[in-house]
């Protein structure tokens, strides 16, 4: 009977040679591959499993649900014609400010420019405008221009 050397041996002191070095190294990189991919499949599924998507309302919903409320974050354009405006020239005092703080320049004897009633700033009136539609507040001193609505 002929007995076939193993593809390894172990010396004197008892250690491994040969390619089971390589097959066990091997063997453990796949199973710590097999490892990150088994928690990063359950980390997905998780995820998944505790964030559902809203249910997205039908129409009939909708129609009849009174809590769905339009937001228009700036200012109507009926309510900014309200505000005074002035030729620069014809408004000049010595208190105000000389320059639009939206374009960061001078007033010009001939501008045009609207004054904000609820704190008295003076800005050009297309800055100004364009401004308040986007946004209900004084660009400076951020008060409010609108009344504040009263949610029951």
């Amino acid at each position: 009977m002929d007995i076939t050397e193993p593809s390894f041996t172990t010396n004197d002191t008892g250690e491994i040679q040969g390619n089971a070095v390589y097959i066990y190294g091997l063997g453990l990189f796949f199973g710590f591959f097999i490892l990150i991919i088994l928690i990063y499949v359950s980390y997905i599924c998780k995820r998944h499993m505790c964030s559902p998507s809203p249910p997205q309302p039908t129409t009939n919903d909708a129609a009849e649900n009174h809590q769905f409320v339009t937001f228009s974050p700036g200012v109507d354009d009926d309510v900014i014609v309200t505000f005074p405006t002035f030729v620069y020239s014809e408004f000049m005092m010595p208190s105000t400010d000389s320059g639009c703080y939206i374009r960061l320049t001078d007033y010009k004897p001939v501008d045009t420019i609207r004054l904000l009633p609820e704190c008295g700033h003076l800005f050009h009136i297309g800055c100004i405008d364009t401004w308040l539609r986007v946004h209900p507040t004084c660009p400076v001193c951020r008060k409010s221009l609108v009344a504040d609505i009263v949610t029951l």
